[in-house]
């Protein structure tokens, strides 16, 4: 059990992947290898811009993983990443959980309630720039295939929700 008394991830994913077909897991490793690719997209804007982790640049790394192909490294290492998080036994989850790394984070409440524009950092980075080529672009992006389609109608939903305008 973890601190917030939640049955672990690893083991209700263990669960999951017994009763997927492999084709089911794939795609699941695939989503998941994509997501940590779009958080350490996020983490670097975020120390470009000298900022805490925002909700905008954690949407603008998902954008940017959408529309930017992920290089082969990239794809073998979170891949690989994925792999370890999915496929970890429950006793090496307990040692290192996701609650303590947050602990050490700062916290700032984030007007959810006020439609705004999703910020952006100033930084001149390849990066950060293709960032900010990403947002203007989302709108009239086209995705090439069923999963893309979802995941950027994920995007959209999520921002539609929590007020954040493209």
């Amino acid at each position: 059990m973890n601190k917030n008394n939640q049955e672990p991830i690893v083991e209700m994913t263990n669960e999951m992947t017994d009763e997927m077909t492999d084709e089911e897991a794939n795609i699941l490793k695939v989503v998941f290898a994509n997501n940590i690719s779009a958080m350490k997209i996020s983490k670097i804007l975020s120390e470009h811009s000298n900022n805490i982790l925002l909700t905008d640049y954690i949407v603008t790394g998902l954008i940017y993983r959408l529309m930017i192909p992920m290089t082969d490294d990239e794809m073998t290492q979170s891949i690989n990443e994925a792999e370890s998080i999915l496929y970890a036994s429950s006793s090496d989850e307990e040692d290192t959980t996701d609650a303590d790394t947050l602990d050490d984070t700062e916290d700032k409440d984030e007007d959810l309630n006020t439609k705004r524009n999703i910020k952006y950092n100033s930084c001149n980075c390849d990066i950060c720039n293709k960032c900010r080529v990403c947002l203007i672009n989302f709108g009239e992006f086209i995705p090439n295939d069923p999963l893309s389609t979802i995941y950027k109608n994920s995007i959209l939903e999520t921002c539609e929700k929590y007020n954040l305008i493209l």
